[in-house]
């Protein structure tokens, strides 16, 4: 019986030791993920405030579209972190409480177990409380089976939480990506329409035709067959 005791004691510790482990991993990656929100807010926020101040004429109507896009994006991403993220606090509260009645109801068992010893001791081991201990034991096994299988689904919910997570930060970066590709493009033409207007003169070049054709192609989003126009015409 002392044996079958400290038996279940130590798959019990074991149990949630593994259990603080995920849980203390599973909130250590939420808070790295919310910092790395915050931090592409911010740049964003920086982002579209230079876009703002630079923007002048017709140009500004396609920055100030583009810079819209970017906004819907954001908003879209944030609104449905913040949807994870109560999800996941639910998930948690909900398995703590389902682990601590588990704990409860084990510790009870553990004092009838206790109790029973001392009378089975009394009592010279007399049969009936032997067999009474043995199917006491069996419950307290059963218990312990129970809060492993919880466990396993605990950590499954986690590891699909995990896996959104990741998610959701490959669709932050791809976003990253394609505004930094965008910029390098934006700063390509405006450096070649300076080049341009400085030899206006020298060429004799329709300017005022050129910025058109430009904003059109800006509407239309073709930046290769842009450039491609762009740098024959200053050669």
């Amino acid at each position: 019986r002392d044996l079958g005791l400290a038996e279940l004691d130590k798959k019990l510790k074991n149990v949630m030791k593994k259990l603080d482990y995920v849980t203390s991993q599973f909130l250590s990656e939420k808070e790295s993920w919310e910092k790395k929100l915050a931090s592409v807010e911010e740049s964003w926020r920086l982002k579209c405030e230079s876009m703002k101040g630079q923007s002048n004429g017709h140009v500004e109507d396609h920055l100030q579209k583009n810079l819209g896009e970017w906004t819907l994006k954001y908003e879209k991403l944030k609104e449905e972190h913040e949807s994870f993220r109560d999800i996941s606090d639910r998930m948690i509260e909900e398995k703590e409480r389902e682990i601590a009645k588990l704990l409860n109801a084990n510790k009870d068992l553990h004092h009838s177990l206790e109790a029973k010893a001392a009378v089975s001791k009394r009592d010279n081991q007399s049969p009936g409380y032997i067999k009474q201990d043995a199917l006491s034991i069996e419950l307290a096994e059963q218990q312990i089976l129970l809060l492993a299988r919880q466990q396993a689904q605990r950590e499954e919910e986690l590891s699909q939480s995990h896996r959104h997570i990741l998610a959701l930060q490959q669709e932050v970066e791809d976003l990253e990506r394609e505004n930094r590709l965008h910029d390098q493009q934006e700063a390509m033409l405006k450096a070649e329409l300076r080049n341009m207007e400085r030899s206006q003169k020298r060429e004799g070049v329709d300017m005022t035709y050129l910025k058109n054709v430009i904003l059109k192609l800006l509407e239309t989003g073709i930046w290769n067959f842009l450039l491609l126009i762009l740098l024959l015409i200053d050669r």
